[in-house]
């Protein structure tokens, strides 16, 4: 695959889940905020991951692996930021009253909320799997290993919620 098939995929793909970017092109060069960059012209790449100037990652592939783990970084970021926009947060009662002289650090420390991985790991493999089924069953597999290390606490399974991907043009 070359670059240019690359990044015509990814545009592809991002269509699929109602996110067209035609102007999305693979970055050459580290931007430094985590984003990653992909090294070489083909056939075998090198996808680099960096943050705050400091490599994080770096793993050498072909052109379908690139394709794979860009989208696979994308649809997570997009998972989660439809878990974090239905989580709900409750404080107790007794706070209401004496809120207003409370530093917001505290407040927050004090409240609880919906938040639950499975929500999101949930969402990662349907956005994947709506891509194609492979990468579905692919990325539910990795999930299921990093759980089997790091379980679910009792609130986790407790607060799992079915996210609406509609807006991704998945309607189940």
């Amino acid at each position: 695959m070359t670059r240019s098939e690359i990044e015509a995929e990814v545009r592809a793909m991002l269509a699929r889940l109602q996110q067209p970017d035609e102007g999305w092109t693979l970055d050459a060069v580290p931007r430094g905020d985590g984003t990653p960059h992909v090294e070489g012209n083909g056939p075998a790449y090198t996808l680099v991951v960096d943050a705050d100037g400091a490599e994080v990652s770096r793993e050498t592939m072909d052109g379908y692996e690139v394709v794979y783990q860009l989208l696979r970084l994308q649809t997570r970021r997009m998972a989660m930021a439809c878990e974090q926009a239905t989580r709900k947060t409750t404080m107790p009662g007794w706070i209401a009253p004496i809120r207003a002289w409370l530093p917001g650090w505290l407040v927050a420390q004090l409240g609880t909320d919906t938040y639950s991985r499975s929500t999101w790991i949930d969402a990662h493999c349907r956005l994947m799997d709506h891509l194609r089924g492979d990468w579905g069953a692919r990325v539910r597999g990795e999930h299921e290993a990093l759980l089997r290390r790091y379980p679910l606490t009792r609130d986790e399974r407790e607060n799992f919620t079915e996210l609406d991907l509609r807006a991704y043009g998945i309607w189940r």
